[in-house]
């Protein structure tokens, strides 16, 4: 009987690793890629090193986006799973897919049932789950705390992309919260940039004082950059979804970077590549969001650090 255990342990012992996982992973553009990052992290840190990962990035570009999630979905029996750097590139996966077979998850995703991708975020329907970022009902939250960081101001832009859920979501509650606190949020969709300079060139004169910038990739990876470099001339304050994004001269932000979403995303991976049904891997909330501050920012345009934003912040980048 003895001999029988140690054969059996010994065999199990040297049967040999599962091959290679196969995970094809479409993003946006360079925005999500911190998301990836975390996510390959966090797998190696649970054990996983036998990954293979092919990238499909989309270029900021809608068509292109879609022209790779069509190729993901010819494809996707090639693949162990599917990762999508935010809610949009999932509604792409399952647009293109009408069957999908392949598990999804998202890495950090906001207006996930809004998008249709699950009828319940506890039981996910559609084959997909992931990180839910929290970013459209956050918005309330960073309309509570802009009344705080700036009192004096009253109105402000809210830059929002009207043909995707996520931003239509975000800039709803976003209006709603400003009554609630007190400033008057209107809405304003920008085609081009030269609209773009128009817009923040004239805002003062218009009694606008500040910009709330809605989550959304075409915000995220395009306009953010000509938004901060305009208002930063015109020394309008800018209020950002990302906390990665005051790192890149945003003036405040309130929200949980991407690397962590990816991190956490990668958990549920795990559970996945591990055998357990999607439906029973419930969607998870991003932990801790941070409210960050550019103190020279914020200093370059006239607004000094205050004791109550001292008070309030989680991270000063100075």
């Amino acid at each position: 009987m003895i001999f029988w255990i140690v054969l059996i342990a010994f065999l199990l012992g040297c049967s040999p690793e599962r091959e290679t996982y196969k995970l094809a992973v479409l993003i946006s553009g360079d925005s999500r890629k911190d998301k990836v990052e975390g996510f390959k992290a966090g797998l190696k840190d649970l054990g996983l090193s036998n990954v293979e990962y092919e990238i499909f990035e989309g270029n900021n570009t809608l068509s292109r986006m879609r022209e790779l999630a069509r190729e993901i979905a010819m494809r996707q029996e090639e693949f162990d799973l599917i990762l999508a750097g935010g809610s949009i590139e999932a509604y792409m996966i399952k647009e293109a897919s009408g069957n999908l077979k392949t598990p999804v998850v998202i890495l950090g995703g906001t207006s996930i049932k809004e998008w249709g991708l699950t009828k319940s975020l506890d039981r996910p329907s559609e084959n997909i789950t992931g990180v839910d970022n929290l970013n459209a009902p956050l918005m309330e939250k960073r309309m509570e705390i802009f009344a705080k960081i700036f009192p004096e101001i009253k109105k402000v832009l809210v830059f929002c992309t009207p043909q995707f859920e996520a931003s239509k979501h975000a800039t709803r509650i976003a209006v709603r919260a400003g009554k609630k606190y007190g400033i008057k949020v209107v809405p304003i969709a920008i085609e081009n940039v030269k609209d773009l300079e128009y817009v923040i060139s004239h805002m003062k004169q218009d009694g606008f004082g500040a910009i709330v910038i809605t989550p959304c990739f075409y915000t995220e990876n395009f306009l953010t950059s000509y938004i901060l470099h305009y208002a930063n001339f015109y020394n309008v304050p800018v209020f950002c979804p990302s906390p990665s994004l005051v790192k890149k001269g945003c003036h405040v932000a309130y929200g949980t970077y991407g690397y962590d979403q990816g991190y956490q995303a990668s958990h549920i991976a795990y559970k996945i590549l591990r055998g357990t049904p999607v439906e029973y891997v419930p969607f998870e909330r991003a932990f801790y969001p941070v409210l960050a501050v550019n103190e020279s920012a914020l200093t370059e345009i006239g607004y000094p650090l205050s004791r109550t934003l001292i008070t309030l912040a989680d991270e000063v980048i100075r």
